[in-house]
């Protein structure tokens, strides 16, 4: 109601009558992802693979590899964006075949994280790093290529970075990415998602063990 006398005031009934109109056609919305953790990281053995892959972690000198990253990538993230990540202090891990890119997954070793899909702050613990953003290039998907990423990163992560704990969250429906993470120790620690309907989103947040560091488990916010 202040907002909508704010709008009234400073835009006039028409401004307000078109809002309101906008609100009521928005799209339901609605998205529900599994948290899972990966406990006690260091020195665990690589999973088997199909190929013999070169992993490193990427840094913002890495010019050129930050082109070819950004020209694979899935997520269709800029060069800029990329570049922030990791001043940001953010990791980036990259698996090379003949000299190419074939997987990449980034971490967050920072205390807070803000997804840009949820649109809303997770707290990271002391120990923890969240796992996100990770692909594998189309043409080299189902040869175990990103485990082994995924298992690499959580060693360096707990030797480099002593974070013991790794988290992800994958949508309930990639029945793929839950079978890959679930062979290599991955286990299912809780559920986040939200609900969204006229630019209002009910966000939730279950597991005792998912992002326990996040205190508002539940939270109402204005999209629209």
């Amino acid at each position: 109601m202040t907002r909508a006398i704010s709008i009234l005031r400073t835009e006039g009934p028409a401004h307000l009558v078109k809002r309101m109109k906008d609100r009521l056609f928005l799209k339901p919305l609605q998205m529900h992802c599994f948290v899972y953790m990966n406990k006690n990281c260091a020195e665990l053995p690589l999973p088997r693979c199909d190929v013999e892959v070169e992993l490193r972690e990427m840094t913002a000198a890495d010019s050129d590899e930050i082109d070819e990253l950004t020209a694979v990538d899935e997520w269709h993230t800029s060069k800029s964006s990329i570049l922030r990540r990791l001043e940001k202090g953010e990791h980036i891990y990259n698996a090379k075949l003949n000299g190419r890119i074939v997987t990449s997954v980034s971490i967050v070793t920072k205390d807070r994280f803000v997804d840009p899909v949820f649109k809303r702050e997770f707290q990271i613990g002391p120990d923890e790093g969240f796992c996100w953003r990770g692909f594998s290039v189309p043409s080299f998907r189902g040869r175990g290529i990103l485990p082994v990423v995924l298992r690499y990163y959580l060693n360096d992560m707990a030797l480099k970075y002593r974070k013991s704990n790794a988290l992800c969250i994958v949508r309930t429906i990639n029945e793929s990415s839950i079978r890959s993470i679930s062979k290599i120790g991955w286990v299912k620690a809780g559920r986040v998602g939200f609900f969204e309907i006229f630019g209002i989103r009910f966000h939730y947040l279950w597991g005792r063990e998912a992002f326990k560091e996040t205190r508002r488990r539940f939270l109402i916010q204005n999209i629209g």
